[in-house]
């Protein structure tokens, strides 16, 4: 490939994850394909002032005061097997400044991490806004209905679960690849923790528990740092509230009215030292949160769950034996101090961590991209009955 290729990494900033992976995917991709124009696509701040409105702000409050009605509605979907999130009016309307902008930038491939994203790439295909080949790439343990789209011509996939999910739903199974999900290499870096928590201004021979809520704050961190006090062990507790301010105020002025020494930070990008300088990971489950755990060979207590994706995520770790799950805020201290107690145990679930982390996701996700800008390894591996109209498929 010695002409400049165009890709679009298409996303939507429903939440942190999706905009993290894009970036990861694209420094992947810089640095195995060289000189390329590789450009990061938010559907959100480009579409009309009334979309985020109907398709973002309806899940956000649900997920806030109705996460039974979300869970009604994440089954339903999956037992239905409903291919969109949105009428396609919605994306259609909503995102038209999206589909003028990957017209007028005519990329070779375009790549989508987010479901919402693939619909719209989906549309624009389908309706000749662009004919560049389409990747899928998926943040989370399991597949979901919407993703199988016509137009979509490879799939990255976290797990053989999801794999089977997208087989099951009529994909060719030569159009799925088991990446993992995209994380940055950094976290699966050997360290020594107590070196790391000296680097950290931490006390190497006390615990260290880092908490994480998630790019929005999902998580109470504040309810759950007064709660470690209960573990009555000198603990060092790390909370990173991510865009969340007013999380990360009230964790501030928890500050020296607690029995633990607690570290409150925002967005940083520290993460991988944080999880290398920390004894166990407090978390709600997102796909790369946990991923990056796995790869750091970090214990974890799962809680406040997305009800549908992240439950299921927690499903996958409790099946291998990576995490344990705290139903209730209240568990959390009894889990935590059993489990600091138990170094076997923690070393335990580091080695399964590491054993299932795939922290060269991004970089196979680049070598799937470079054979689909490859024109000449395009290849029609559908078995019958025929592929649908305007279907292909690709083999690594």
């Amino acid at each position: 490939m010695s002409s400049c290729r165009k890709i679009v990494i298409l996303t939507l900033s429903v939440g942190a994850g999706h905009v993290q992976a894009s970036t990861v995917i694209q420094d992947a991709l810089a640095d195995g394909l060289g000189k390329h124009d590789i450009r990061i696509l938010d559907a959100i701040p480009l579409s009309e002032a009334w979309f985020p409105w109907i398709y973002v702000q309806p899940y956000w409050w649900m997920l806030r005061y109705r996460r039974d009605a979300w869970r009604w509605l994440y089954e339903w979907r999956q037992r239905r097997r409903h291919h969109s999130t949105a009428p396609r009016w919605v994306f259609r309307r909503g995102c038209i400044e999206v589909l003028k902008e990957l017209q007028a930038f005519s990329p070779h491939l375009v790549i989508v991490t987010e479901i919402g994203a693939a619909e719209i790439a989906a549309l624009g295909k389908r309706e000749g806004w662009f004919s560049a080949p389409i990747l899928a790439v998926l943040t989370d343990f399991q597949a979901e209905p919407p993703w199988v789209q016509p137009e979509i011509d490879f799939f990255c996939v976290a797990t053989e679960q999801a794999k089977s999910q997208l087989i099951g739903w009529g994909i060719s199974p030569h159009r799925v690849l088991i990446s993992g999900i995209p994380i940055d290499p950094a976290f699966a870096v050997p360290s020594e923790r107590p070196e790391m928590a000296r680097s950290l201004g931490l006390a190497a021979h006390r615990p260290v528990a880092l908490l994480m809520a998630g790019g929005l704050g999902m998580a109470p961190l504040d309810r759950i740092a007064v709660e470690l006090e209960r573990c009555g062990m000198p603990l060092q507790v790390l909370a990173i509230a991510g865009r969340d301010r007013g999380l990360q105020e009230r964790l501030q002025r928890l500050r020296g009215r607690t029995a633990i020494d607690l570290l409150p930070f925002g967005w940083t990008n520290r993460v991988p030292e944080l999880m290398a300088a920390a004894d166990v990971l407090i978390t709600k489950p997102g796909g790369l949160t946990v991923s990056e755990a796995l790869a750091s060979g970090l214990p974890m207590i799962l809680t406040h769950p997305i009800p549908g994706p992240e439950e299921r995520n927690i499903s996958y770790l409790l099946q291998h034996r990576a995490a344990l799950h705290a139903r209730r805020i209240e568990e959390i201290p009894q889990i935590t101090s059993q489990l600091l107690a138990r170094p076997a145990k923690r070393e335990q679930m580091a080695q399964t961590a590491r054993a299932l982390a795939r922290p060269g996701a991004a970089h196979a996700i680049a070598q799937v991209s470079k054979a689909m800008l490859e024109k000449e390894t395009y290849i029609d591996l559908l078995v019958p009955p025929s592929p649908r109209s305007g279907e292909s498929a690709f083999l690594m």
